[in-house]
Protein backbone atom coordinates (compact mmCIF):
# COMPACT_ATOMS: atom_id res chain seq x y z
CA UNK A 1 0.00 0.00 0.00
CA UNK A 2 1.27 3.43 -0.96
CA UNK A 3 1.90 5.76 1.95
CA UNK A 4 -0.51 8.74 2.34
CA UNK A 5 1.11 12.12 2.60
CA UNK A 6 -0.03 14.56 5.32
CA UNK A 7 -1.56 16.87 2.68
CA UNK A 8 -3.62 14.06 1.10
CA UNK A 9 -4.82 12.98 4.54
CA UNK A 10 -6.00 16.51 5.38
CA UNK A 11 -7.92 16.77 2.10
CA UNK A 12 -9.63 13.42 2.74
CA UNK A 13 -10.73 14.44 6.25
CA UNK A 14 -12.05 17.78 4.94
CA UNK A 15 -14.14 16.02 2.27
CA UNK A 16 -15.52 13.43 4.72
CA UNK A 17 -16.52 16.16 7.21
CA UNK A 18 -18.25 18.19 4.48
CA UNK A 19 -20.38 15.19 3.40
CA UNK A 20 -21.64 14.79 7.00
CA UNK A 21 -22.54 18.50 7.20
CA UNK A 22 -26.29 19.25 7.08
CA UNK A 23 -25.54 22.37 5.06
CA UNK A 24 -23.79 20.27 2.44
CA UNK A 25 -26.78 17.94 2.28
CA UNK A 26 -29.26 20.79 1.80
CA UNK A 27 -27.17 22.22 -0.99
CA UNK A 28 -27.18 18.89 -2.78
CA UNK A 29 -30.96 18.64 -2.40
CA UNK A 30 -31.50 22.17 -3.67
CA UNK A 31 -29.33 21.53 -6.70
CA UNK A 32 -31.46 18.50 -7.52
CA UNK A 33 -34.84 20.24 -7.08
CA UNK A 34 -37.49 18.08 -8.75
CA UNK A 35 -38.80 20.91 -10.96
CA UNK A 36 -35.45 21.94 -12.39
CA UNK A 37 -36.39 20.56 -15.84
CA UNK A 38 -39.40 22.89 -16.10
CA UNK A 39 -37.44 26.11 -15.71
CA UNK A 40 -35.86 26.38 -19.18
CA UNK A 41 -39.25 25.85 -20.91
CA UNK A 42 -40.97 28.40 -18.69
CA UNK A 43 -38.24 30.95 -19.26
CA UNK A 44 -38.36 30.39 -23.01
CA UNK A 45 -42.16 30.84 -23.12
CA UNK A 46 -41.95 34.01 -21.05
CA UNK A 47 -39.22 35.42 -23.27
CA UNK A 48 -41.40 34.73 -26.32
CA UNK A 49 -44.37 36.47 -24.72
CA UNK A 50 -46.51 33.34 -24.78
CA UNK A 51 -48.29 31.68 -21.92
CA UNK A 52 -48.79 27.96 -21.66
CA UNK A 53 -52.18 28.21 -23.35
CA UNK A 54 -51.67 31.43 -25.34
CA UNK A 55 -53.79 34.57 -24.99
CA UNK A 56 -56.88 34.02 -22.84
CA UNK A 57 -60.22 34.04 -24.66
CA UNK A 58 -63.73 32.93 -23.78
CA UNK A 59 -67.02 32.93 -25.64
CA UNK A 60 -68.81 35.06 -23.03
CA UNK A 61 -66.42 37.98 -23.44
CA UNK A 62 -66.69 37.80 -27.24
CA UNK A 63 -70.51 37.87 -27.22
CA UNK A 64 -70.62 40.58 -24.56
CA UNK A 65 -68.26 42.75 -26.62
CA UNK A 66 -70.41 42.20 -29.71
CA UNK A 67 -73.65 43.12 -27.94
CA UNK A 68 -72.21 46.18 -26.17
CA UNK A 69 -70.58 47.64 -29.28
CA UNK A 70 -73.64 46.92 -31.42
CA UNK A 71 -75.78 48.97 -29.04
CA UNK A 72 -73.33 51.85 -29.34
CA UNK A 73 -73.34 51.71 -33.17
CA UNK A 74 -76.77 50.22 -33.93
CA UNK A 75 -77.89 52.72 -36.59
CA UNK A 76 -74.74 52.45 -38.69
CA UNK A 77 -74.71 48.65 -38.46
CA UNK A 78 -78.35 48.38 -39.58
CA UNK A 79 -77.64 50.50 -42.67
CA UNK A 80 -74.57 48.37 -43.45
CA UNK A 81 -76.64 45.20 -42.97
CA UNK A 82 -79.24 46.43 -45.46
CA UNK A 83 -76.49 47.02 -48.03
CA UNK A 84 -75.19 43.51 -47.43
CA UNK A 85 -78.64 41.97 -47.83
CA UNK A 86 -79.25 43.81 -51.11
CA UNK A 87 -75.93 42.57 -52.51
CA UNK A 88 -76.59 38.98 -51.50
CA UNK A 89 -80.19 39.14 -52.77
CA UNK A 90 -78.93 40.21 -56.19
CA UNK A 91 -76.50 37.30 -56.28
CA UNK A 92 -79.18 34.85 -55.18
CA UNK A 93 -81.30 36.06 -58.09
CA UNK A 94 -78.36 35.55 -60.44
CA UNK A 95 -77.82 32.08 -58.98
CA UNK A 96 -81.46 31.09 -59.52
CA UNK A 97 -81.30 32.36 -63.10
CA UNK A 98 -78.07 30.43 -63.66
CA UNK A 99 -79.61 27.20 -62.42
CA UNK A 100 -82.73 27.74 -64.53
CA UNK A 101 -80.61 28.30 -67.64
CA UNK A 102 -78.19 25.40 -67.13
CA UNK A 103 -80.41 22.77 -65.55
CA UNK A 104 -83.50 21.05 -66.82
CA UNK A 105 -86.06 19.05 -64.91
CA UNK A 106 -86.90 15.49 -65.79
CA UNK A 107 -90.23 14.68 -67.44
CA UNK A 108 -91.89 11.74 -65.74
CA UNK A 109 -95.01 9.87 -66.87
CA UNK A 110 -96.88 6.60 -66.44
CA UNK A 111 -97.55 4.35 -69.43
CA UNK A 112 -101.35 3.80 -69.49
CA UNK A 113 -101.02 0.30 -70.90
CA UNK A 114 -98.20 -1.09 -68.75
CA UNK A 115 -98.59 1.30 -65.79
CA UNK A 116 -94.80 1.62 -65.74
CA UNK A 117 -93.43 4.88 -64.27
CA UNK A 118 -90.51 6.31 -66.28
CA UNK A 119 -88.57 9.59 -66.47
CA UNK A 120 -86.75 11.04 -69.46
CA UNK A 121 -84.23 13.86 -69.69
CA UNK A 122 -83.23 16.04 -66.78
CA UNK A 123 -79.79 17.27 -65.85
CA UNK A 124 -78.98 14.49 -63.44
CA UNK A 125 -77.46 14.49 -59.97
CA UNK A 126 -73.85 15.32 -60.96
CA UNK A 127 -74.81 18.31 -63.10
CA UNK A 128 -77.17 19.61 -60.41
CA UNK A 129 -74.45 19.26 -57.79
CA UNK A 130 -71.92 21.07 -60.01
CA UNK A 131 -74.22 24.03 -60.77
CA UNK A 132 -75.29 24.22 -57.13
CA UNK A 133 -71.68 24.35 -55.97
CA UNK A 134 -70.87 27.01 -58.59
CA UNK A 135 -73.82 29.13 -57.43
CA UNK A 136 -72.74 28.79 -53.81
CA UNK A 137 -69.20 29.85 -54.71
CA UNK A 138 -70.44 32.97 -56.56
CA UNK A 139 -72.62 34.01 -53.63
CA UNK A 140 -69.70 33.37 -51.30
CA UNK A 141 -67.35 35.64 -53.29
CA UNK A 142 -69.78 38.56 -53.32
CA UNK A 143 -70.58 38.08 -49.64
CA UNK A 144 -66.86 38.03 -48.82
CA UNK A 145 -66.13 41.23 -50.75
CA UNK A 146 -69.03 43.07 -49.10
CA UNK A 147 -68.21 41.57 -45.72
CA UNK A 148 -64.63 42.86 -46.05
CA UNK A 149 -65.98 46.37 -45.46
CA UNK A 150 -67.84 45.15 -42.39
CA UNK A 151 -64.71 43.43 -41.12
CA UNK A 152 -62.71 46.62 -41.64
CA UNK A 153 -65.27 48.55 -39.59
CA UNK A 154 -65.45 45.89 -36.87
CA UNK A 155 -61.67 45.87 -36.50
CA UNK A 156 -61.83 49.63 -36.15
CA UNK A 157 -64.29 49.21 -33.27
CA UNK A 158 -61.83 46.91 -31.48
CA UNK A 159 -59.30 49.76 -31.77
CA UNK A 160 -61.66 52.29 -30.21
CA UNK A 161 -63.13 53.91 -33.34
CA UNK A 162 -66.90 54.18 -33.97
CA UNK A 163 -68.39 52.08 -36.76
CA UNK A 164 -69.48 53.85 -39.94
CA UNK A 165 -71.27 52.14 -42.82
CA UNK A 166 -69.09 54.11 -45.23
CA UNK A 167 -66.32 51.62 -44.37
CA UNK A 168 -68.10 49.21 -46.73
CA UNK A 169 -67.62 51.63 -49.64
CA UNK A 170 -63.84 51.90 -49.32
CA UNK A 171 -61.83 50.20 -52.05
CA UNK A 172 -58.43 50.00 -50.36
CA UNK A 173 -57.00 46.47 -50.47
CA UNK A 174 -59.88 45.45 -52.75
CA UNK A 175 -57.43 43.54 -54.98
CA UNK A 176 -56.08 41.24 -52.23
CA UNK A 177 -59.59 40.93 -50.77
CA UNK A 178 -61.02 39.83 -54.12
CA UNK A 179 -58.16 37.41 -54.85
CA UNK A 180 -58.38 35.92 -51.34
CA UNK A 181 -62.13 35.52 -51.73
CA UNK A 182 -61.69 33.83 -55.12
CA UNK A 183 -59.11 31.39 -53.75
CA UNK A 184 -61.24 30.53 -50.74
CA UNK A 185 -64.33 30.26 -52.96
CA UNK A 186 -62.45 27.93 -55.31
CA UNK A 187 -61.36 25.71 -52.45
CA UNK A 188 -64.89 25.78 -51.05
CA UNK A 189 -66.28 24.93 -54.49
CA UNK A 190 -64.16 21.79 -54.65
CA UNK A 191 -65.15 20.96 -51.08
CA UNK A 192 -68.86 21.38 -51.79
CA UNK A 193 -68.51 19.13 -54.82
CA UNK A 194 -67.32 16.44 -52.41
CA UNK A 195 -70.74 16.34 -50.75
CA UNK A 196 -70.42 19.64 -48.81
CA UNK A 197 -68.64 18.52 -45.62
CA UNK A 198 -65.14 19.25 -47.00
CA UNK A 199 -66.44 22.70 -48.00
CA UNK A 200 -67.42 23.40 -44.41
CA UNK A 201 -63.95 22.32 -43.27
CA UNK A 202 -62.36 24.71 -45.79
CA UNK A 203 -64.57 27.54 -44.52
CA UNK A 204 -63.57 26.74 -40.94
CA UNK A 205 -59.83 26.87 -41.58
CA UNK A 206 -59.96 29.96 -43.80
CA UNK A 207 -62.41 31.99 -41.70
CA UNK A 208 -59.72 34.52 -40.63
CA UNK A 209 -58.16 35.07 -44.06
CA UNK A 210 -59.78 38.47 -44.74
CA UNK A 211 -58.96 39.62 -41.22
CA UNK A 212 -55.25 39.06 -41.93
CA UNK A 213 -55.52 40.78 -45.32
CA UNK A 214 -57.23 43.87 -43.86
CA UNK A 215 -55.49 44.06 -40.49
CA UNK A 216 -51.98 42.90 -41.34
CA UNK A 217 -51.84 43.66 -45.06
CA UNK A 218 -50.79 40.09 -45.91
CA UNK A 219 -50.92 38.74 -49.43
CA UNK A 220 -53.83 36.39 -50.23
CA UNK A 221 -51.77 33.21 -49.94
CA UNK A 222 -50.01 34.35 -46.77
CA UNK A 223 -53.35 35.42 -45.25
CA UNK A 224 -54.87 32.00 -45.92
CA UNK A 225 -51.81 30.30 -44.44
CA UNK A 226 -52.01 32.57 -41.38
CA UNK A 227 -55.69 31.70 -40.93
CA UNK A 228 -54.95 27.98 -41.14
CA UNK A 229 -52.10 28.34 -38.63
CA UNK A 230 -54.30 30.30 -36.22
CA UNK A 231 -57.05 27.68 -36.37
CA UNK A 232 -54.57 24.84 -36.01
CA UNK A 233 -52.86 26.44 -33.00
CA UNK A 234 -56.12 27.43 -31.28
CA UNK A 235 -58.39 24.67 -32.57
CA UNK A 236 -60.68 24.56 -29.53
CA UNK A 237 -61.30 28.30 -29.28
CA UNK A 238 -61.77 28.76 -33.04
CA UNK A 239 -64.12 25.77 -33.23
CA UNK A 240 -66.23 27.13 -30.36
CA UNK A 241 -66.49 30.51 -32.07
CA UNK A 242 -67.18 28.94 -35.49
CA UNK A 243 -70.16 27.05 -34.06
CA UNK A 244 -71.51 29.59 -31.56
CA UNK A 245 -70.85 32.61 -33.78
CA UNK A 246 -72.60 30.88 -36.66
CA UNK A 247 -75.60 30.04 -34.46
CA UNK A 248 -75.80 33.62 -33.20
CA UNK A 249 -75.57 35.02 -36.73
CA UNK A 250 -78.23 32.64 -38.00
CA UNK A 251 -80.57 33.09 -35.05
CA UNK A 252 -81.90 36.31 -36.56
CA UNK A 253 -83.44 34.34 -39.44
CA UNK A 254 -86.11 33.09 -37.02
CA UNK A 255 -87.79 36.52 -37.07
CA UNK A 256 -88.41 36.38 -40.84
CA UNK A 257 -84.81 37.45 -41.45
CA UNK A 258 -85.24 40.86 -39.84
CA UNK A 259 -83.36 39.73 -36.75
CA UNK A 260 -80.25 39.26 -38.87
CA UNK A 261 -79.81 43.02 -38.78
CA UNK A 262 -79.02 42.56 -35.09
CA UNK A 263 -77.45 39.11 -34.85
CA UNK A 264 -75.04 39.49 -37.80
CA UNK A 265 -73.34 42.62 -36.39
CA UNK A 266 -73.06 40.96 -32.98
CA UNK A 267 -71.37 37.94 -34.58
CA UNK A 268 -69.17 40.22 -36.69
CA UNK A 269 -67.99 42.24 -33.68
CA UNK A 270 -67.50 39.08 -31.66
CA UNK A 271 -65.41 37.69 -34.51
CA UNK A 272 -63.22 40.81 -34.59
CA UNK A 273 -62.77 40.55 -30.82
CA UNK A 274 -61.87 36.87 -31.15
CA UNK A 275 -59.36 37.54 -33.92
CA UNK A 276 -57.65 40.34 -31.99
CA UNK A 277 -57.50 38.30 -28.79
CA UNK A 278 -56.23 35.08 -30.38
CA UNK A 279 -53.52 36.99 -32.25
CA UNK A 280 -52.35 38.63 -29.03
CA UNK A 281 -53.52 42.16 -29.80
CA UNK A 282 -55.21 44.52 -27.38
CA UNK A 283 -58.92 45.33 -27.65
CA UNK A 284 -60.27 48.77 -26.73
CA UNK A 285 -62.92 48.73 -24.00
Amino acid sequence: MCPVTPREGALYEQHRTARRSPVFGRRRYAAASPDWWRRPATATAAAAGLGAAGPQWNIGDALNFGWTKFQANAGQFIIAGLILFVGIAIMVGVSVGLQSALLSTAECRTDPETLVWSCDGGSGFIASLFVGALSAALIFVVAQVIAAGLIRGALGVTEGRPFEFSEMLKTDKIGPVLITSLIVAGLSFVGFLLCYLPGLIVAFFTQWSLYFVIDKGLSPVDAIKASVDLVRNRITDTLIWYIVGGLVAGAGAIACGVGLLVTLPIALLGGAYTYKTLTGQSVAA
